[in-house]
């Protein structure tokens, strides 16, 4: 009788999947060392996952869903947009601060999900449209003046994921946040005196 599966267990093996698979390029790695870093059997990572590809993926899926559920439990309503777009970044920046091997995976552009593009743009869609509010009320309130809110907030993402990529251990997370906000929300030019 084979063993009924737990959603413990699983998001064991998918921790344990995304520290293999964000140490080594992925046809480096072997279900077996997923395996001994989860620590359980081989077969038991078949029983969740069908093939190498799947629970790679699934992984990568974990992680933004784990992101997602970071960014649900922070409040950002009730604030001013800029203050909500800083505690966006700080949040963000605090998760792969904590979870590196995710950020790893997470940026990692692979090819070998053009099948399954649908599922993945879901789950990145999350912060995109957590920024995109921020934005829109910012712009409703006359404290933004963004002519294509879609793009200002990738490109609010992209200051988010260089800060993830290149913070280094003397960098807080808050003080990489209020430099992104500084940045985006005042440019980078001088003043008029």
């Amino acid at each position: 009788m084979a063993r009924a599966k737990t959603a413990s267990k699983e998001a064991e093996i998918l921790d344990a999947a995304a520290r293999v698979f964000s140490a080594r390029p992925y046809h480096h790695v072997l279900i077996d060392d997923v395996a001994a870093a989860a620590h359980v059997g081989k077969g038991t990572i078949y029983r969740y996952f069908e093939t190498k590809e799947d629970l790679h993926f699934a992984a990568i899926l974990y992680g933004f869903d784990a992101l997602a559920s970071a960014l649900s439990a922070a409040s950002f309503r009730g604030a001013p947009p800029a203050e909500r777009l800083e505690r966006i970044a700080r949040e963000v920046i605090a998760f792969f601060r904590v979870r590196g091997d995710l950020s790893r995976l997470l940026m990692e552009d692979e090819q070998r999900f053009e099948a399954r593009t649908e599922e993945l743009s879901k789950r990145k869609e999350v912060l995109q449209k957590l920024v995109e509010q921020c934005l829109s009320d910012g712009v409703a309130s006359g404290v933004f003046r963004v002519t294509d809110i879609s793009s200002a907030a990738t490109f609010f993402r992209g200051m988010i994921r260089a800060a993830v990529e290149s913070g280094t251990a003397g960098d807080t997370p808050e003080g990489l946040a209020a430099g992104i906000l500084e940045i985006f929300v005042h440019g980078i030019g001088r003043r008029p005196a």
